[in-house]
């Protein structure tokens, strides 16, 4: 029997900065049943000792700081040291959103069935902190999953885990960068059973230290194509509405721009995937960026799920009309 509810399990390299606000709100968040476990992958910039400190007073539950291969291999370590039956993902600089994550590992606790559980994720940037963007093309491709078994890929922010299923899911694929991408790509080419989250779990803040903006564009597209050609090398027959929806997207493509111009010179309101929001942010020269940062991230995703219908979409329910035609 697992020892805990929920691991949180957090991986982290020479960020020490916004380490500590990703895990002051969640250390703030833990509760009695859930540990955190995190591996340092050998840094320089007293992230070793800040994480003795907080396991001395603790804060945290289990850590390693030791010189490694990458994220995926930190985050197998953490996956291998988890006891929680549930397991989340959390990366050093990014936000989360704690009261729906629990309410998804309850859910999966509550539905044995259910081996991952994937959800919304927003996104938002360090050098501009006043808008931030939400895609519904996951749910889409979910949808679509969901229907017809259709492999695809999101961001790994969003998604829980039940580790007694990493023996079919598998853990990290440590030769990759594009951890997330292989790994959605994978488990939605296995018999994985997954729901969908309504909630906004995370949010991403887009950072010149991230993993993704230190790849060149080179690098990012052939390891995106690498990746994609493996899962989808024998794609089924498209049916006729899929060929109607194509077409009417190649020709929608290009008109895009000029009718976004337009609709903004008119003052009118216009649906955008991914769609974006004011945050309401204004630069104050005299502030900490990275703890603005997450302060934006934190009243965003309140303000967010506050006005959202949170439910669990799965393959023994009917799909929900929370999804955008």
């Amino acid at each position: 029997m697992a020892t805990y509810t929920l691991s949180y399990i957090l991986t982290t390299y020479n960020k020490l900065p916004y380490l500590k606000q990703v895990l002051e709100r969640l250390m703030a968040a833990r509760q009695e049943d859930e540990e955190i476990v995190v591996a340092d992958g050998g840094s320089k910039d007293g992230t070793a000792e800040y994480l003795q400190s907080l396991y001395a007073a603790g804060q945290i539950q289990q850590f390693i700081s030791e010189r490694d291969k990458g994220e995926a291999h930190g985050f197998n370590k953490c996956m291998l040291m988890a006891q929680g039956e549930i397991i989340k993902l959390i990366t050093d600089d990014d936000a989360f959103y704690y009261p729906a994550i629990r309410e998804a590992a309850s859910f999966m606790i509550k539905n044995p069935a259910i081996d991952v559980v994937m959800g919304y994720n927003a996104a938002t940037q360090s050098n501009d902190l006043t808008f931030a963007k939400i895609k519904e093309d996951p749910a889409k491709d979910y949808q679509r999953w969901l229907e017809h078994g259709t492999p695809f890929w999101m961001i790994g922010l969003p998604i829980l885990i039940r580790r007694s299923m990493l023996a079919l899911t598998g853990m990290f694929n440590t030769g990759v960068v594009l951890v997330d991408l292989e790994f959605v790509y994978r488990i939605t080419s296995l018999n994985v059973n997954i729901a969908w989250c309504t909630a906004v779990l995370s949010m991403h803040i887009s950072n010149p230290n991230g993993n993704f903006n230190r790849m060149t564009k080179k690098d990012r597209m052939a390891e995106y194509n690498r990746i994609t050609k493996f899962f989808i090398t024998n794609p089924k027959r498209r049916s006729t509405g899929e060929v109607i929806r194509n077409t009417i997207e190649s020709i929608k493509r290009p008109l895009r721009p000029a009718k976004r111009d337009f609709f903004n010179n008119m003052g009118w309101n216009q649906y955008q995937d991914p769609e974006r929001f004011d945050t309401g942010y204004i630069h104050n020269p005299n502030e900490d960026p990275i703890k603005s940062a997450f302060v934006i991230c934190d009243l965003f995703l309140d303000s967010q799920n506050a006005n959202r219908l949170i439910e669990f979409l799965y393959k023994e329910k009917e799909i929900s009309k929370v999804f955008k035609q």
